[in-house]
Formats: C-alpha cells, structure tokens, sequence
C-alpha cells in the first residue's frame, strides 16, 4: 500500500499543472480540437441513453461522421465517468491522463516485483513516471487515447509471464482481458503491442522449450477480440463504408517522411513535424544511451544461475528496446512495407510508448546492480541520484513551457471537419455545404412547410405539411444505422449525390417524420458477443480460481 501511495503522489506531482489549469496541453490545435469535441458530443450521446455512442453528430458542419465506428470508445468513456464528478471536458480529460500514468506506473511495479526485491520493483515504476517521454506525451504532444493505452502493456505481459510461471490457464484469461481493454482502447497501439506479445510468447516457448505453449498467442488475442467485439466487429465490417483508406494514402502523409533518420523535416515545413522533430531525436538519444548503460548492468547478473529468470526477462526487454527504435530508421523500410497493416501505424514514432515501457523495466536491472554489487553507499546513491536528476530536468522544461489551449478556446466545442477518414466513403467533401446551420431540413422539390421540433444526436423529429409529394433534404450524412419513420412507418432514405446528405420522399398530407440512428445487425450482434464473452471470462476466471485453492 505504501508503495502505491509513493507511485500515486509522483503521478501527481507530475500531472499537477494539468489539474490546476483550465486548458488541454498540446502542440497541434487540430488534434486538440478534435479530442476535446469528440469527447463532449460523445458524453451528450451517453445522455441520451445511448449505451455505445458511435455517431458524432457536430462533426462536419453538422452532417455528423461515425467517429466510434472507427475510434476506440474506452478512454471516452473514462473522460464521461468523471465529468459526472467534476462538470468539465478539460479537466476530466486530464483526469484520465493522469489515471494513466499511475496505473501504468503500477502495472511496472507489479511486473518489475515477479523478477526484483520490491524496493527495486518501485525504484523503477518512480523512474517510469519520471521518463521525460511520458511527460512529452502528456504535454506536449497531447495525444489523447494513446496516452491512456499504456495502462494496459504491463498487465497483458504480467498475466502471460505469470502463465508461463505457473502454467494456470486463468492468466491466460487475464491477458487476453486486458488486451481486449488495450483494443477498446487503441487499436493502432494494440496491433503494434501484438507483436510484442507475439515475441516473448514465442521467445519464452523457446527459451523454456515448451514449444505447445505458443498456443497462449491465438488464445490471448482470441479472447481479446472476443471482449472486444462491441468495437472490432463493425469496424471491419463497416469499413468498407467509410473513407478509411485516407488513412494510410493522405498526400501528406507518407511513413518514411516521418523517420528520424533519414531527416526529411525540411520537406514538411508547414506541419508540426518540425516541432516534434527535435523533442523525438533527444528522447531518443536519451533512451538509447540509458539503455546501452542498462545493458551494461544487466551483464553482471547474466553468470548468476539463481537469476536465470531475470537474465531472461533482461535479454527480452533490451531487444523489444532496440526493435522498436530500429523501426524509427530508414532501414527498416523493409519492415514497413511488408508486414501487413503496417502502413496504418502512420508514424514510426509512435514505437517510442514501446521503447519507454522496455526501458522503465530495465531500469530495475540497474537499481538492483547498484543496490547488490556496490557496497559503497555514496557510489550506489550517486549514480541513482544522477538518472533522476536528467530526468527530472528534463521534465521540468517539458511541463514549464509547453503549448496550451484554454477552456474559452476548446469550449464551446468545434466541429470536426479534417478527419477524412471518418468521412462515409460516398461523400464528395467538395460539394458538401458548409454554410447554412440552421437549414437542418429543406424541401428541395414539391410545395409544403417543414419544421424541426426536435434535433438530437441520434434522434430527429420533423413536423411536415405537404400540399403535394416533396421531397425532403436532411443535413445529415446517410450511414447504416439511420433510419427514418413517416407517422411511425419506416420509410426508404435515398443519397443525395455527391454531398450524401439524407433524401427522403414524403407524401402529400400532414406527417410527422422521426430519424432514428439504430444497431445495424452485426452492430447488436457484436454487443452480444461482447457481453456474453465478459460473463463468460467471469464464470473461467472463478472456476480456475476455485480450482486452484
């Protein structure tokens, strides 16, 4: 307990510039724009009784987008649940942040602690927190739910580590679990975390030559997929209905522009990679210079039978450091350009969460060395005290002098319009009106008055009197998902051509027309695969549980 108290009051030593100030810490405006709208419509949808809110109805001057289809839910429901306590956006965003790095603090703590004394085992989840890197993520890069998937990298590598310890199928369980919460938090994070779970299972199977136990990668994955397929499920489906290809194909953005090496910055003058730029290089060069002294550390516990356990876990940890910073060169191009789904990675940068999640576990190889091996106190403490020291001046000068974004710039929120991979692939983004609010529903053919009494996310009403057959325009994107009722008949909703804003031919007579955006089929059935795999990992997880004492 006091170790997790120690762990929750650096957190917030670090974080607390976010809690006191009324903004969102970031470089890029049109990602803080985008995050702190989405994060507020996303709520509105959940006031509306809306379980699974995948609609963002402000988006793109009010057509809406189906955001959720695409994004992972988990961290927007973190900011929902404590705007209940607080009433703010901002802050609650900033809450989760924080909640991040504690739990992913925690989860080095635990992992650290299967290998090292505990004291070591916290010595090293304090140097986590105080990685200048985390600091760069949480204020000056701003990036959103990315941040708040790290909590689940440590618990997914304890469970399988566990099951390898003790060969109980129940940690199994767990990992796949907490996988799952990676997925429903960040895919693109999830899939480059895959990987690393795919290396020690393969790398342990071997080492221990229990080769049958590669089994543990489907049955990890498998289970997250299942957990999460609420999410997963209608994104792969539904893809095929959205622009997702500008993901990976926007003109300006091309993987190997982003490597540190080659530095291609001069090419990319008018985006905020000339801003990152030099922060990655020196976070970089920092990690790798920390590491190979690390390396040097781990050296002198490798003759030592009773740690055969620990020199494993160090081998393992120095390559996922080192694999991971490779993919931010050149010469991994190679890699990029085959290993499927790659491409979407966007960034290589992004490698660098994996590299600090390595390098603050084998920081507890250091602490542990200077701790067993030198019997000077003065030279253990110095050198301990100097790797906090940078780090903490690092720190300073990341949360001192970042970019900030206020509370009356965020709030009212914006629509969010740049993000053309949310767009449905039908919509001619040229042609679509970006002006005229209010003009929520226009007869475009035939004679009559239509009102709009009610507006809602995902539920509009439309009172209509038609001295003829019209027809009526609606200013809001067709998708699967939305359907219209004439006096509580459904009815067909046409496209319109190139804007593909809803069209919907309305008979002559007074009607009252309803839009309603509903669960398509694999949307409900999704749910269901969901829920009944959470009960039925709660009913294994108590059985094996059982079973065990």
């Amino acid at each position: 307990m006091k170790a997790i108290f120690l762990l929750f009051f650096f957190s917030l030593l670090l974080m607390f510039r976010q809690f006191i100030t009324q903004g969102y810490f970031s470089v890029h405006i049109g990602d803080t724009f985008a995050y702190t709208s989405w994060a507020w419509q996303f709520i509105e949808v959940l006031k509306d009784g809306i379980i699974y809110p995948r609609w963002m109805h402000l988006d793109f001057w009010g057509y809406g987008s189906p955001t959720f289809i695409l994004y992972s839910p988990l961290s927007f429901y973190l900011v929902a649940l404590y705007n209940v306590f607080t009433g703010s956006i901002i802050l609650s965003m900033n809450i989760a942040q924080f909640t991040a790095l504690f739990f992913s603090s925690i989860g080095i703590f635990f992992l650290a602690k299967e290998f090292y004394p505990e004291k070591t085992a916290l010595l090293a989840s304090i140097f986590y927190i105080f990685l200048p890197f985390n600091m760069v993520q949480m204020y000056v890069l701003g990036n959103f739910a990315s941040n708040i998937s790290l909590l689940w990298f440590s618990p997914v590598l304890l469970f399988t580590f566990k099951y390898f310890k003790n060969n109980q199928y129940r940690y199994l369980l767990y990992a796949g679990a907490c996988y799952g919460g990676l997925i429903l938090t960040h895919l693109i994070n999830a899939y480059m975390f895959a990987l690393v779970i795919a290396a020690y299972i393969i790398y342990m199977s071997v080492v221990m030559k229990r080769l049958r136990d590669v089994i543990a990668l489907p049955f990890i994955i498998t289970i997250g997929f299942l957990l999460s397929a609420a999410y997963l499920l209608p994104l792969l489906y539904e893809k095929q209905f959205i622009n997702i290809k500008s993901f990976s194909t926007m003109k300006w953005l091309v993987f190997n522009d982003f490597f540190l090496l080659p530095n291609k910055t001069g090419k990319l003058v008018n985006l905020a990679w000339t801003v990152y730029y030099n922060i990655y290089v020196l976070n970089t060069l920092f990690f790798f210079i920390i590491l190979l002294f690390f390396f040097l550390q781990t050296i002198k516990l490798r003759h030592i039978k009773p740690l055969s356990n620990l020199n494993t876990i160090n081998k393992f940890f120095i390559g996922v450091a080192l694999g991971s910073m490779f993919f931010l060169f050149g010469p991994s191009t190679f890699l990029w350009d085959g290993i499927p789904f790659f491409r979407y990675i966007q960034f290589p940068v992004r490698w660098l969460n994996i590299t600090a999640f390595a390098i603050g576990f084998l920081s507890a190889s250091c602490f542990y060395v200077m701790n067993t091996f030198y019997s000077a106190k003065m030279k253990r403490y110095y050198v301990i005290v100097l790797l906090f020291m940078i780090c903490i001046l690092l720190d300073y000068k990341y949360i001192s002098t970042p970019s900030i974004f206020t509370r009356q710039e965020l709030i009212p929120v914006q629509d969010v319009y740049w993000t053309y991979e949310h767009l449905p692939v039908w919509v001619d983004i040229k042609k679509v009106d970006k002006n005229n609010f209010r003009e929520k529903a226009v007869i475009i053919r035939g004679e009559g008055k239509a009102e709009v009494t009610k507006w809602k996310p995902c539920d509009r009403i439309v009172e209509i009197v038609a001295k003829q057959t019209l027809t009526i325009r609606l200013r809001t994107f067709n998708f699967p998902g939305w359907k219209a009722y004439i006096d509580g008949m459904q009815t067909e909703i046409k496209t319109e051509e190139g804007t593909g804003a809803m069209i919907i031919n309305i008979p002559q007579k007074e009607h009252i027309l309803e839009l309603r955006f509903e669960d398509t089929p694999i949307r409900y059935y999704s749910k269901i695969i969901s829920l009944v795999s959470f009960c039925a990992l709660c009913f294994f997880a108590l059985f094996f549980k059982n079973k065990s004492t």
